[in-house]
């Protein structure tokens, strides 16, 4: 695994481990359950970026998951990033639950950018919508469903891409059964409408809180961008003038077609693409 690093907690404090080594036992819950939790930073100008959001984030996830989070995370990841040999590439954080009546596993691992990310970022992707098959409130209503917790069931989310790319695109935006506009597999979504920006409100539709969002949105008080969250429908998306997807590691990701309908690079899109990438770069 060349440039790839691998950090463990241990009782002792983190520790650097060989990346090709096992971290979790075969009876771990995450494992054969699916509970455990993560969180994925970017990693630019040497340093993970918004680190001290992911780890907030990864302790709301592993609370609705009844996981004892361990301490250290902010330690572990300055080890591992520390130990890489690139300015740029992809921190995550994993915490298993570990084995039945044992202890949660946690660690961070140190990779490239994968290069479809890159393109993603900078000539944007085309998706389609795709159902969800839950009404748009329905999660927030009912916590068992796990709505907006990034945990690394991500079964649904992969098959999603998956069937996707067999229909000739490369993301998906979903939609509740309902006909509102949720979130994709791996980031928020964002449309344009008369220049303003509007994205869905996380808690009302039970989706993941994003840290770029949260960035993003800054920006655009910054930047004199006009922005609403609230809840929007299909149709909107369909008549939109810009559609942008925003996650930690692609960053920006402009849509340049959705469901066959051309969209291109708009300019508000460009604007905080451009303002977004500029942040990173100056640590």
């Amino acid at each position: 695994m060349a440039n790839t690093v691998l950090a463990v907690l241990t009782p002792d404090g983190p520790e650097l481990r060989d990346a090709t080594a096992p971290v979790l036992r075969a009876d771990d819950l995450g494992v054969l359950r699916g509970e455990s939790v993560f969180e994925t930073a970017r990693v630019a100008a040497g340093k993970p970026a918004f680190l001290e959001a992911h780890v907030t984030r990864l302790g709301r996830s592993a609370e609705r998951l009844a996981i004892a989070l361990p301490n250290g995370w902010e330690e572990l990841s300055a080890l591992a990033v520390s130990a890489y040999a690139g300015s740029d590439g992809v921190l995550r954080l994993v915490c298993s639950k570990g084995p039945p009546n044992g202890t949660p596993v946690g660690f961070a691992l140190v990779t490239e950018v994968p290069p479809e990310t890159v393109r993603g970022r900078e000539h944007g992707v085309r998706a389609i919508t795709l159902t969800l098959g839950v009404a748009a409130g329905i999660r927030a209503q009912s916590p068992w469903l796990l709505g907006g917790v990034k945990a690394t069931s991500y079964a649904v989310n992969m098959a999603s891409l998956r069937h996707a790319q067999a229909e000739g695109a490369d993301d998906v935006v979903w939609l509740s059964i309902d006909g509102e506009v949720l979130e994709a597999p791996t980031s928020t979504v964002a449309w344009v409408t008369g220049g303003r920006l509007i994205t869905p409100p996380a808690e009302e539709v039970s989706i993941l809180p994003g840290t770029t969002l949260h960035e993003v949105l800054r920006l655009c008080d910054q930047r004199g961008v006009a922005y609403e969250q609230r809840r929007g429908t299909a149709d909107e998306l369909a008549t939109a003038d810009e559609v942008l997807m925003m996650s930690s590691v692609r960053g920006i990701a402009p849509v340049t077609e959705l469901d066959g309908r051309s969209l291109g690079v708009g300019p508000v899109t460009e604007k905080l693409r451009d303002a977004f990438e500029r942040l990173l770069a100056s640590g």
